[in-house]
């Protein structure tokens, strides 16, 4: 465990290295109900989502963005209280709408994005990363890392959460 916080603590600082520098933290929501259209996260979500706070309370976020499924609101909302940030909602089905958002409304924050499964492959790719990510429905457990300075192309971490 003192080797990933480690490794975190590089990952903070090399995203934070240039006030120019955009960094964008992704996370799948925690953990569900299993029943139901809009489902809730259960008391294990609801710990793990305090765990990402815990574990993200250095990183400099500006602010949180979640999908506007309960679960990622939910989830961000635990986050968002724990680390003082404002908090927005978006449309799950408007990845580009949240692009433009990142990049024009926050290109100098340092933001954490909640998304799902099947979005969160869709949001790295367009924000510029090159590598394939594929996310299994029951991993709840991933921290992607997106730093982009303006003279290279963009980079991507991924961590897991132990």
């Amino acid at each position: 465990m003192r080797v990933f916080f480690l490794a975190f603590a590089v990952v903070i600082t090399a995203a934070l290295a240039s006030a120019a520098q955009e960094a964008v933290f992704v996370i799948r929501h925690a953990e569900k109900e299993l029943r139901g259209e809009d489902p809730a996260i259960t008391n294990a979500g609801r710990n793990r989502a305090a765990a990402w706070a815990d574990m993200l309370q250095h990183a400099g976020l500006d602010i949180v963005i979640t999908s506007d499924a309960r679960r990622t609101q939910q989830t961000g909302q635990i986050i968002a209280d724990k680390l003082g940030l404002p908090l927005t909602s978006m449309n799950r089905n408007d990845t580009a709408g949240l692009i433009d958002t990142l990049s024009f409304d926050h290109e100098e924050d340092t933001v954490l994005v909640v998304g799902h499964a099947e979005t969160i492959p869709g949001i790295l790719r367009n924000l510029g990363a090159s590598e394939e990510i594929d996310i299994s429905q029951t991993d709840f457990a991933n921290l992607f890392v997106l730093t982009q300075s303006e003279a290279n192309d963009p980079y991507l971490i991924r961590m897991r959460m132990p």
